[in-house]
């Protein structure tokens, strides 16, 4: 698969011509000057449900911002309706594992939310609609990989409907807030 060969010192959605656009969604690399918009949504309870790095003041999530942003396999990006940021979509580009020679592919872990206010309107679909296959054309990956709580059954159908197939769920391996144990679901997208 020489074709997906990706260059080390490339970053990765370089390639993407910005912005992706589907009526009046719009998806644009975020900047810091998002970070209020992001911790409208990041901050609220409902938001940091099934996250993994919850942010509870402007500084935190303006450190979380700067990460992900200055990460040269990372890639965040601002979801923008009528002009106002209602979500990101993102994640990190990886080497998948290997048995005998280092891969000269990459993979990419997908993450995404949307505020609240804005749910059940078919955002999140939209973004992970225009995303993916950008991710597998320009930028080169081989492999999109979501990994969703078994009980966050909204962003499971998002990733189904968006051609993702449901690989394997693992039981009782993550360690809830509450003590509980979750279950995660690991879902992928190939090209």
């Amino acid at each position: 698969m020489t074709e997906n060969v990706v260059g080390a010192n490339e970053t990765v959605g370089a390639d993407i011509l910005w912005p992706l656009s589907a009526g009046r969604l719009v998806i644009r690399p975020a900047t810091m000057a998002d970070a209020d918009a992001f911790f409208e949504y990041q901050r609220r309870a409902e938001g940091q449900a099934y996250v993994s790095r919850i942010v509870n003041t402007i500084q935190q999530g303006r450190d979380l911002l700067a990460d992900r942003i200055s990460n040269p396999d990372g890639l965040m990006c601002a979801l923008v309706v009528d002009g106002r940021v209602v979500g990101d979509i993102g994640g990190r580009r990886y080497r998948p594992d290997s048995l005998g020679p280092e891969p000269v592919v990459w993979d990419f872990r997908l993450g995404y939310s949307v505020h609240p206010g804005w749910w059940r309107r078919g955002i999140a679909s939209a973004a992970v609609g225009l995303l993916t296959p950008e991710l597998h054309q320009r930028a080169k990956i081989r492999r999109v990989v979501a990994k969703v709580f078994a009980r966050n059954e909204a962003s499971i159908r998002v990733l189904l409907n968006n051609g993702f197939e449901l690989e394997g769920t693992e039981r009782a391996v993550v360690l809830g807030r509450d003590g509980g144990w979750l279950d995660d679901c690991t879902l992928a997208h190939l090209p």
